[in-house]
C-alpha cells in the first residue's frame, strides 16, 4: 500500500488532501510515508477502514 493508493481510494489529487479523510493523518506523517513507506501495522488499520478494499502488504513481515 503506497500514499497513492491512499490518494486514489479516497478520490484525492494532492498529498495534503489526505489530511481531510478519515486517515486523520498530518502533513508530516505523510511526507514521511512517502519517503520511508507506510508501516505494516498502519496499513492494516487501513485495510480494517477501508473494509479491505486496500490490502495492506504483508510481504514484509517474518515469522
Amino acid at each position: 500500500m503506497t500514499v497513492n493508493d491512499l490518494k486514489i481510494f479516497y478520490g484525492v489529487e494532492k498529498d495534503y488532501q489526505l489530511t481531510t479523510t478519515p486517515l486523520k493523518v498530518t502533513k508530516g506523517t505523510i511526507s514521511k510515508w512517502k519517503r520511508l513507506g507506510i508501516p505494516t501495522n498502519t496499513q492494516a488499520r487501513i485495510q480494517l477502514l477501508t473494509k479491505g478494499k486496500l490490502k495492506a502488504d504483508l510481504s514484509g513481515l517474518t515469522a
